[in-house]
């Protein structure tokens, strides 16, 4: 009976993950249908009905192929750098505000800050131990690109949490019940958040630790088969938490509500994928140490230097 017990609690801490892995999968045919649409042709079609079978294929391809190392490769950081990433990427969903849990994240607020700077050590990891020029230089760009963005992150997040009075995701998601409160009142600092979760995910227009024109195809032009698997996986399920944190800070609500937003959000990082071309590395420098690091401060001194008279 105890093991019995043992194993519907492992299988329920499991299950998440395993949902969390079959929503990357769709997402991945979300975004192959809507840039087919964007470039006025079909996306997937063929596998299975409508080609709903796609990401299973191409999960079967990717896992089944032969994982290539370089012959100058550093073996150990090699291979923990997939898993690292994939790791990271998935432990972010522990701070999903569901009603019924049993853990609770008193600081859930810097625990996705914590995560989400640590991710990059994953990047840097895969770019070293390829000992290839062009991963490396991949790499070291995430490194700046993410320094340079994390300022604003952090002041923006910071700037939500002192209005609401609480690091919890789970008080946030109740503050604003229903009202859209940060939404309207902090506007400027939505529109600074989501330029600055397509930086901090480096999707396009800022993509630059994948530019192909220029790296190949960036840190992760050595890996093949399961480990360009796990690296693509895990840049998807980071833009999945990165869509579903941006409705409960600014927008909240019920599940559904936030639910709702997500997807639409999910939808603006391939949106934007289609319709921009990619910025020149010296203005996203500099865009993000000047106007996306002075708005969030002012704002964030205006909340405090209220708060303290109120």
């Amino acid at each position: 009976m105890n093991f019995f017990m043992k194993l519907i609690d492992g299988l329920l801490i499991i299950l998440p993950f395993i949902c969390v892995l079959l929503a990357i999968g769709f997402f991945t045919l979300l975004e192959r249908k809507v840039l087919g649409s964007v470039m006025i042709r079909k996306g997937p079609n063929k596998v299975g009905y409508m080609g709903l079978l796609q990401p299973f294929s191409d999960a079967g391809k990717l896992f089944c192929k032969e994982f290539v190392v370089p012959s100058r490769a550093n073996l150990v950081p090699f291979f923990v750098a997939p898993s690292l990433m994939l790791g990271l990427s998935l432990s972010l969903w522990l701070l999903y505000p569901m009603k019924f849990v049993d853990m609770v994240f008193v600081f859930g607020s810097l625990q996705f800050l914590v995560t989400a700077s640590v991710g990059v050590f994953g990047v840097m990891m895969a770019g070293w131990s390829s000992n290839s020029k062009y991963a490396l230089l991949g790499s070291v760009r995430s490194i700046a690109q993410s320094i340079s963005y994390e300022i604003p992150f952090c002041l923006i997040l910071f700037s939500v949490v002192t209005m609401v009075l609480s690091f919890m995701v789970q008080e946030v998601m109740v503050w604003q019940d229903s009202f859209f409160i940060l939404c309207m009142v902090y506007l400027s600092g939505l529109s600074l958040w989501l330029i600055s979760i397509l930086a901090e995910n480096h999707r396009a227009p800022f993509d630059f630790v994948e530019g192909e024109s220029e790296l190949v195809s960036g840190f992760n032009v050595e890996f093949s088969g399961g480990g360009f698997a796990m690296i693509f996986m895990s840049e998807y399920s980071s833009m999945m938490f990165s869509s579903f944190i941006t409705s409960v800070m600014f927008f909240g609500g019920s599940e559904f509500v936030v639910s709702l937003l997500s997807l639409g959000f999910i939808y603006f990082f391939v949106w934007i994928r289609g319709t921009f071309p990619r910025m020149r590395y010296d203005k996203l420098m500099i865009l993000g140490w000047t106007v996306f690091t002075v708005v969030p401060l002012v704002f964030l001194m205006g909340v405090v230097l209220v708060g303290y008279v109120v």
